[in-house]
């Protein structure tokens, strides 16, 4: 787009004059990771200032910047590339990309929820390469106020359906995600207890999720969890519009069969085989999630050899690495009661004759009941008889301390204050041990995740 093309759409006042043959191919937020040619928006945050970063992104060849009129003076900044003044730029970002999402104008499936909406949509995104050339998936995380515009930008224009990813912690935040996303067809994972110093309730976690749908028109589908009784009896409030897909219940989508192993899992769907290189109920449950959202679009895998589609997902979700003669299974991108549950359940299944070791974060943003929710947790970790279990961070005492009620001997236990005086908990495990690290992702799990390859020797997923 050209720079007077984007003065035009947003309204802003330009602060240095420019060819009108000026464009910029990108956009950024950050002056440490723009590329030549992207237009640097500097965005006022809660802890930083994008303003404060302007040379920076000069010197890395930003094609101009975006800033705020109440940030007028430019002198300081050693450049001559077009300046465009507006007064909220975070508001202009959202505003630019709904204004890209309508040019495109692709078939947008939105995904939220509290757990697996990122894996959902890379499972929706491998099955849509079979039967779609011109899909697209927002990259990574980008769900938010800030990543969603970022994530739409990168879309190519020739795109037919739109994967885009949504995640909110305040209550306000959905409906404005859902103004810029405009989707067409919504999935809805699951709701449980995450976000709750800001979302109070998971009952109120799961209205915060809905209004997406009451946000968006009438005529925009609804796709469930039919296994999750908070959110059908939410849903059934605000949409008539509604489909289902379930493990244990009734519903519009459902498994034939699975079976698991050690690497994976062999699911069936509608008649289809599908191979998930990842362990676990709540993996199966993101496939069947991903297969309702590209039938409900209205694509089959008829002539598709559905067994040959290669499924990934974003790193620290789950995969099980071979790092040397260990095993680690690293589900520690984030954490809330639930995921917690679903990933030492899942641990807990996998049989591999070899001593089972589990590594644990706190769950952060629980709000006035974490103390509770870390205790249930740490119960459940007492009655799986792993051989050694470590807990890091400051709520995990109560984890420690309720697995020892529940049957753990306080010397198989481990406990500290961060990931990083963790790293030595490599002393303590032998060849051929299983490891699970699983934790909230503002403790910094990666941490140990590094030790272990550093010294066991780095491995391939698997």
């Amino acid at each position: 787009m050209s720079f007077d093309q984007l003065a035009e759409i947003i309204s802003g006042t330009i602060q240095d004059s420019f060819g009108p043959n000026s464009v910029f191919s990108g956009v950024s937020i950050d002056s440490r990771t723009i590329k030549r040619g992207e237009l640097f928006v500097a965005i006022r945050g809660e802890k930083h200032d994008g303003h404060d970063h302007v040379q920076q992104a000069v010197d890395r060849h930003a094609a101009g910047l975006l800033i705020e009129k109440k940030w007028a003076d430019t002198s300081s900044v050693e450049t001559e590339i077009p300046q465009i003044a507006v007064a909220d730029t975070h508001e202009t970002l959202l505003g630019m990309a709904e204004n890209y999402r309508s040019k495109v104008n692709p078939f947008v499936a939105a995904i939220t929820g509290s757990n697996g909406k990122t894996t959902t949509k890379e499972f929706t995104m491998s099955l849509l390469q079979a039967v779609e050339p011109d899909a697209f998936g927002s990259p990574g995380n980008l769900n938010n106020l800030f990543g969603l515009p970022l994530a739409i930008f990168k879309m190519p224009q020739n795109t037919k359906v739109a994967v885009l990813e949504l995640g909110i912690s305040t209550p306000s935040e959905m409906p404005r995600l859902a103004q810029v996303a405009q989707p067409d067809l919504i999935c809805i994972t699951n709701v449980g207890p995450s976000h709750l110093e800001k979302l109070g309730t998971v009952e109120e976690v799961a209205r915060a999720k809905l209004q997406l749908v009451t946000a968006s028109p009438g005529s925009t589908r609804l796709i469930v969890n039919g296994d999750d009784p908070v959110l059908m009896q939410e849903a059934s409030t605000v949409s008539s519009n509604t489909l289902t897909f379930a493990l244990e219940n009734k519903a519009d989508f459902e498994i034939d069969f699975s079976q698991e192993s050690e690497s994976g899992q062999e699911i069936v769907i509608d008649g289809k085989k599908f191979n998930l290189p990842l362990i676990g109920r709540h993996q199966a449950a993101n496939l069947l999630a991903a297969y309702a959202i590209v039938r409900t679009m209205g694509y089959d895998f008829n002539d598709v050899d559905t067994a040959a589609i290669p499924f990934s997902t974003a790193p620290m979700r789950g995969q099980i690495e071979r790092v040397g003669e260990i095993r680690v299974m690293a589900d520690c991108y984030n954490a809330n009661p639930e995921s917690m549950k679903s990933a030492l359940e899942s641990f807990d299944q996998v049989s591999t004759g070899s001593r089972r070791l589990i590594v644990l974060g706190d769950m952060l943003e629980l709000g006035e009941e974490s103390e509770r929710f870390h205790r249930q947790i740490g119960e459940l970790v007492g009655k799986l008889g792993v051989e050694l279990a470590v807990f890091i961070g400051p709520m995990s005492q109560f984890m420690r301390e309720a697995a020892v009620s529940a049957g753990m001997k306080m010397e198989d236990t481990l406990q500290y204050s961060n990931a990083l005086s963790a790293s030595n908990i490599t002393e303590y495990i032998r060849p051929h041990d299983f490891v699970l690290l699983k934790g909230s992702r503002g403790i910094g799990l990666e941490e140990v995740l590094s030790a272990l390859r550093n010294v066991f020797g780095k491995g391939s997923a698997k």
